[in-house]
């Protein structure tokens, strides 16, 4: 019965993120502005937790299926988490002493976006963790 509703899930997943790779080019040219903000194109906050959402959903449904140890399943997530933190944080770091320092590097790319994005990762494994070591939580909670 899990490992149905696992699939389902995906499919569920599936469907809102072909529909948002569909109409990515027509809103974005738009400019839809909704509560007194307009849209930001530039972020990919939808694609980037549906992917996830998505592949944790496999990894629990191989994890389930014991095709996958509980310690590879863990560490997957772990080394996710940490991986995203250190990019985010670096590049914070870097952001902070160009704005505040002044410092300068010469660098070819947009160190603000790779910043947001890892910060959505990290942001949403950070719920995969939670799920993850929720037994751990539990106690920690009660006491």
């Amino acid at each position: 019965m899990k490992k149905m509703l696992i699939i389902l899930l995906i499919i569920a997943f599936l469907t809102p993120a072909t529909a948002y790779a569909q109409n990515s080019d027509q809103s974005s040219s738009q400019g839809d502005v909704s509560g007194g903000e307009a849209y930001n194109p530039d972020y990919n906050v939808l694609p980037i937790a549906l992917a996830l959402i998505m592949l944790y959903l496999i990894s629990y449904l191989l994890y389930d299926s014991k095709i996958l140890r509980k310690v590879r399943y863990k560490q997957i997530w772990s080394i996710v988490l940490v991986g995203s933190m250190l990019i985010s944080g670096i590049t914070g770091i870097i952001l902070v002493l160009i704005t505040d320092y002044g410092v300068r590097f010469n660098l070819n790319f947009n160190l603000l976006f790779w910043h947001v994005e890892t910060g959505i990762i990290m942001a949403v494994v950070l719920f995969f963790h939670i799920h993850i070591h929720r037994n751990k939580f539990k106690r920690i909670l009660k006491a």
